[in-house]
């Protein structure tokens, strides 16, 4: 571990490097976001990124007390407000009185806006309160919402939300789930004054895990004077330094820098206790709270749930997205840890890895559905053993990784076997006679593109943890699987006269988005096919707000046309990793449209045709797996990732598009990799500064008209050959290999 020193210098280091800026399109929060300072990002629609200046653009409180933005709203329905609503944003002088209606379904309405989503316990500061007619305190209740859209203000809002409990969306499943009729109240909170000595704060006992709007009401007779309301900030309780995050980017682009910094926070918000789990569903009564454990979780550390609102468990493929961004930002590696640990304790003895924490009979009932979630069991570990080098991690959960890949090697097995149509599966996976069906967003049996190019990716990536460890039988073995299921996908699944490869063997007329964007990611599709794949993608696919699973002119029976984030930040890194500048522009899409939505500053579980959340107002609008660019703008475009476990070996190759400049610092275990690149009319400069015990690939891109590449001022490349050792080139990159830790400074004229 780095002494926080160091890691200053070291960023320090990065900062100081010269670059040049130009003005990008800005994107405004929605009104009341709490201001950074002078010069806010976030409400300043002229803002110009400046070098060294990130901090404008973190959205995590400096401070776990975090005060409201504005007033949102103040409905007096069928009650009385007095005073000025603001009282209630500040303590001290006067309050606002809320006079009670004879029920909940005529309470005035006090609606805070707290400007960004933001999770914990609600405080209300109550200076008096006046009985109703029955000499009982009023009774106070509290609702809460991520967006002003689901927020229930009309009695038949959200399915009859709103006359149940005014201000609410819905957290819990399945009352109120879309189209069903909520007929109890199983998420407002009850703020209660008894016992209060009042003036006094007022506690709520529940948590809520994610919110933007806190409405106030009460339910009956009675009034009750608020002079203050805040949030006990409980999201990332492990991280003491909420708004300090070890990783950075920054860049010429306002809008990429904001979409960074949510996906980070978005992830911050999602990281929780891990005994505030939520337990579906609920018995009769029993209203909303969030204080269930995590099954095999460390009690006394945090854990990374898929969402904030909900589900509020740990999921497997969640954490595909959400501990990379963990990596490359705030390095929380005791919840990474935690969660990953947790899920792989779970694992049944046929080695099948169920897809999410087992809390509640829900998850129980769903405990063999997500077959492609296994795979993202190995591929989390994988990652986590390629980031880190924890060999003793990964070393403690071989045997789980193994099981796990028999069970998917069974799957494959036992499908080639003749069925009684004659038929086998020639090579491929298919979930039908498992019953493990499940994805992401919808459910496939088949054969299909996108499980086989997952599982493929396992295969490689259990040879090089075999090899790792010494076994170089077993990678022989898993490497051999890996070829074999690459090649069987190419055979069976690519259609050379559309350019695409298809769902499955079983619905070959359409070409869905993650398939395609797996096989890319995966080396499974190289060359011409990722190039007409990925071109596939962008006629049929792509509209103005982002990138459908499948084209609405492909219809079938198994996945639906919406968009969805997991293969959405796939598809944008798969675009830059062949070179392709769309995936600038697709994250600009569908990340953009979502900022100007509420919350504003997280990202969304999925996303309707129509640019609306999927599930109204069940949907959770702060999902993790939504965070991928946060990691692709980190490893793609700084151009900043590992080439060996643990980074004792690492990349900078970065990635520029309409870029004029970008920074930033990614964490490694010895020590942070600080990279700064500016281009210009005279050339490209890439300045690095690496820990000690490293060594690197340094890479510049080069034209035409490239004259001489230099490596602290020795020239290295000219007239289009290399001119020292470990150097090379492939027509857009000159790279220089073995460039050992410190400074250094690689430029292109």
């Amino acid at each position: 571990m780095v002494p926080p020193t160091a890691r200053r210098s070291l960023a320090r280091a990065a900062v100081a490097a010269a670059l040049t800026v130009t003005s990008a399109a800005a994107l405004a929060l929605p009104a009341g976001a709490a201001p950074h300072g002078p010069r806010d990002p976030w409400q300043d629609a002229s803002y110009t990124p400046r070098p060294g200046q990130w901090r404008p653009y973190v959205l995590a409180p400096s401070s776990r007390d975090v005060k409201p933005a504005k007033i949102f709203k103040a409905d007096p329905r069928q009650g009385k407000i007095d005073g000025r609503a603001d009282a209630a944003l500040k303590k001290g002088g006067r309050s606002v009185r809320l006079t009670g209606a004879a029920d909940r379904t005529g309470s005035p309405l006090l609606i805070i806006d707290f400007g960004k989503e933001v999770a914990g316990h609600l405080n209300v500061r109550v200076t008096g309160a006046r009985s109703g007619p029955d000499g009982t305190r009023p009774k106070l209740r509290a609702c809460f919402s991520e967006s002003v859209k689901y927020m229930a203000l009309t009695p038949d809002a959200n399915d009859g939300q709103g006359r149940i409990a005014p201000g609410c969306d819905t957290a819990n499943i399945w009352n109120g789930f879309p189209g069903q009729p909520y007929t109890r109240d199983t998420d407002s909170h009850a703020l209660s004054l008894d016992g209060v000595a009042l003036p006094g704060t007022v506690r709520d006992a529940n948590l809520r895990g994610g919110f933007r709007y806190a409405t106030l009401f009460l339910d009956g007779p009675g009034h009750v004077d608020v002079d203050a309301v805040s949030v006990d900030f409980t999201a990332a309780p492990g991280q003491r330094d909420l708004d300090g995050y070890r990783g950075h980017f920054l860049s010429s682009d306002d809008l990429l820098n904001k979409i960074w910094y949510a996906g980070a926070y978005t992830v911050q918000i999602n990281t929780g206790a891990s005994g505030t789990a939520k337990k579906w569903p609920y018995e009769p009564g029993e209203g909303d709270h969030a204080d269930d454990p995590v099954p095999h979780a460390d009690p006394n550390t945090s854990v990374i749930y898929d969402g904030g609102k909900r589900d509020r468990i740990v999921w497997q493929g969640d954490l595909a997205v959400q501990a990379p961004v963990a990596y490359v930002s705030t390095y929380d590696m005791g919840s990474v840890q935690n969660s990953l640990s947790s899920l792989a304790a779970q694992q049944l003895p046929d080695g099948y890895m169920p897809a999410a924490s087992l809390v509640g009979q829900h998850n129980q009932n769903e405990l063999r559905t997500y077959g492609e979630y296994v795979t993202w069991f190995v591929s989390n570990m994988y990652d986590h053993w390629w980031y880190t080098g924890d060999r003793a991690y990964l070393d403690r959960w071989w045997p789980q990784l193994t099981r796990a890949t028999a069970w998917l090697e069974s799957v494959r097995a036992e499908d080639d076997k003749d069925g009684e149509d004659g038929k086998d599966g020639e090579g491929l996976i298919a979930f039908e006679k498992s019953g493990s069906c499940g994805h992401y967003g919808y459910r496939n049996c088949g054969h299909e593109t996108y499980v086989n190019a997952l599982y493929a990716r396992n295969l490689a990536q259990m040879s090089a943890m075999a090899k790792a460890r010494g076994d170089a039988s077993a990678a022989t073995v898993y490497a051999e699987r890996a070829a074999a299921v690459k090649k069987a996908v190419n055979d069976q699944l690519w259609d050379e006269e559309t350019g695409a490869y298809r769902l499955s063997r079983e619905i070959p007329g359409a070409y869905p988005q993650d398939g395609n964007v797996a096989a890319v990611l995966t080396g499974i599709a190289s060359g011409d096919r990722a190039t007409r794949s990925l071109a596939y993608l962008r006629r049929n696919n792509w509209t103005e707000i982002g990138s459908l699973t499948v084209s609405q002119s492909t219809p079938n029976a198994s996945i639906p046309p919406f968009y969805a984030p997991l293969p959405s930040g796939f598809e944008a890194d798969a675009r830059l990793e062949t070179g392709d500048a769309a995936g600038l522009e697709l994250i600009r899409r569908y990340w953009g449209h979502q900022l100007r939505q509420d919350p504003g500053t997280a990202f969304w579980e999925h996303m309707q045709p129509d640019g609306t959340p999927n599930l109204k107002q069940f949907s959770s609008l702060a999902h993790g797996w939504a965070a991928q660019p946060t990691v692709t703008l980190s490893t793609r475009v700084l151009g900043v990732r590992p080439t060996a476990p643990g980074f004792s070996s690492w990349a900078v190759v970065p990635f520029t598009g309409n870029l004029t400049w970008a920074e930033g610092t990614v964490p490694t275990p010895r020590g942070d990799i600080a990279a700064s690149w500016r281009k210009g009319r005279h050339g490209f400069q890439l300045t690095v500064t690496a820990p000690r015990g490293t060594r690197g690939r340094l890479a510049v891109p080069v034209t035409a008209s490239t004259r001489r590449v230099t490596l602290d001022g020795r020239t290295v490349w000219a007239n289009g050959r290399p001119t020292a050792p470990g150097v090379s080139g492939d027509g857009a990159y000159v790279y220089v290999d073995g460039t050992p830790a410190g400074r250094h400074t690689l430029t292109a004229r």
